[in-house]
């Protein structure tokens, strides 16, 4: 099990109760893999889709579990989808090749952090998952005073 310090979680730093928010964010932390896990090996599907909070790159103290979006033995195929960072790409990600896993915070908001606005359309087949970004022009969703 990993403390608060492995996760690598800074965002405890914006809440009035950062003690708590740390027990909070170990525990569902926990939960989280363990469901994780048991999904991964119980389900017969052919695909599966797994979404979470953050992109594939904030897991590196969790090789495991990048290690199992990369699996091909047990489904045909994994898409992971991950947010947090305001920007649509699959270059800024850990890979879990052959399977695909994209970064889907584009579209503005509180910032951007690249030119890459938009969002990710997911095509599910009987034994594949096809997917592609549709992006927009950035000054359309980021703040002004940013300049690309």
């Amino acid at each position: 099990q990993l403390t608060y310090d492995q996760h690598n979680f800074a965002d405890c730093q914006w809440t009035h109760c950062k003690d708590q928010c740390h027990s909070i964010v170990e525990d569902r932390t926990v939960e989280a893999f363990k469901l994780f896990g048991e999904r991964m090996e119980q389900s017969t599907a052919k695909n599966l889709l797994v979404f979470s909070h953050y992109p594939t790159d904030y897991f590196s103290a969790m090789p495991k579990f990048v290690q199992n979006l990369s699996r091909t033995d047990r489904h045909s195929s994994i898409a992971y989808f991950g947010g947090h960072r305001h920007n649509t790409d699959k270059t800024s990600v850990a890979s879990t090749a052959p399977n695909t896993n994209w970064c889907v915070g584009g579209g503005g908001g509180w910032s951007c952090d690249g030119q890459e606005q938009g969002f990710v359309v997911g095509e599910i087949y009987a034994d594949e998952i096809k997917t592609y970004e549709v992006l927009v022009d950035p000054r359309v969703c980021c703040p002004s005073s940013q300049s690309y």
